[in-house]
């Protein structure tokens, strides 16, 4: 009997089943409260635009075409450390607080990955007939020297910008994230249940005062709680609900 991709995946060890969003410190807020906010709200707000579209944020974020998103990772778990390190040249800050789903999940949500379009001196860049497309979209929704933010939203190209992202080292920059394995979710990202999320990530020393402060929902459920500097094999005895003593 021919084997089903499913039971393929779940071996290869280069691949996750999950999908982790890491909160950060914001102006008001810190990681931790972001992280609290959303347990207590089951929803991630799409605070941000990204993409190659991402400078006409204002004519689109109120659109269905919007290019503000949730950012996840398919970086498996205990690979998750490296997403929280202070890493050179990169404009985003993210700390061990965090939320895991299952992919299932996430695709269900309309989650989609990540298409990263090297940029790399010599190379034919693929962004530049996606500029060319945006320039088109935004001329043919311009009406006497006005751009009409509803005409652009139907516009194709501009659900599929928050999608693409460069990737290359043009002019000496390096831009090179491709090694995060980013999936995007449009807008806000909502969660129906508790028992949507697989884990909760915070350092080990703020466990027991994190847990306190989660609404009974999650203490109900016995939400895990994970720090990403932790191995594999300490991962899965907390998912699995074995005792560390």
């Amino acid at each position: 009997m021919a084997d089903r991709i499913e039971q393929l995946l779940h071996r290869r060890t280069d691949l996750s089943t999950f999908l982790v969003h890491l909160t950060k410190d914001t102006e008001n807020h810190t990681a931790r409260d972001n992280l609290l906010s959303i347990a207590e709200s089951r929803t991630i707000e799409a605070r941000s635009p990204f993409g190659l579209a991402k400078q006409h944020d204002q004519l689109l974020h109120r659109t269905r075409a919007t290019q503000r998103v949730v950012c996840f990772s398919e970086t498996p778990l205990e690979h998750t450390w490296m997403m929280v390190r202070d890493i050179h040249g990169r404009q985003e800050s993210f700390t061990k607080y965090g939320l895991v789903f299952t992919k299932a999940i996430c695709r269900r949500q309309g989650c989609n990955p990540v298409w990263y379009l090297d940029i790399s001196v010599g190379h034919d860049w693929l962004s530049n007939p996606v500029n060319r497309q945006v320039d088109r979209a935004i001329a043919e929704s311009t009406v006497e020297g006005t751009v009409d933010s509803r005409r652009l939203a139907l516009q194709d190209i501009l659900r599929l910008t928050p999608f693409m992202e460069k990737m290359g080292n043009p002019n000496g920059q390096r831009k090179e994230f491709s090694w995060e394995r980013e999936w995007r979710h449009f807008g806000d990202f909502s969660f129906k249940s508790v028992e949507n999320v697989v884990a909760l990530l915070a350092p080990e020393d703020d466990h027991s005062a994190l847990r306190d402060d989660l609404s009974y929902s999650w203490k109900r459920r016995g939400i895990p709680l994970i720090d990403p500097d932790w191995g594999l094999e300490r991962m899965i005895s907390v998912l699995s609900g074995v005792s560390a003593v």
